[in-house]
């Protein structure tokens, strides 16, 4: 990752621009298309809801499209495994902060929260 002088002064460039293409923070909701088998982040629970934390899944397929004022949005199937029994949920990243990619950007930010990775 390259960086560059982000002082207001200077307008960034459109390569700028593409290299910044990543979650800030773990709050903030990101789309991205994602190809099944790609590996994600989500923050979920067990069976009852309890014990949420970010799990490693993995990206099944695409759903449904969704269509809000913001845009258009795909829903994707998101495998993801607590203690040996396999879990299946539908996903849209650009409006459910709770999914993000398997990135080294997003790696740094579940470090900097506490998440052993």
């Amino acid at each position: 990752m390259r960086l560059r002088n982000w002082k207001e002064t200077v307008a960034p460039t459109i390569e700028d621009t593409l290299r910044d293409v990543h979650p800030h923070t773990l709050e903030e909701g990101f789309h991205w298309y994602a190809p099944p088998g790609q590996h994600v982040w989500i923050k979920c629970g067990d069976e009852e809801g309890k014990n949420v934390k970010w799990r490693q899944g993995t990206i099944g397929g695409e759903g449904d499209m969704v269509f809000c004022p913001m845009g258009p949005f795909r829903t994707y199937e998101v495998y993801y495994t607590v203690k040996r029994k396999e879990y299946k949920v539908l996903m849209t990243p650009g409006l459910q902060p709770e999914l993000k990619p398997d990135t080294p950007e997003v790696r740094e930010l579940l470090r900097q929260d506490g998440v052993f990775i």
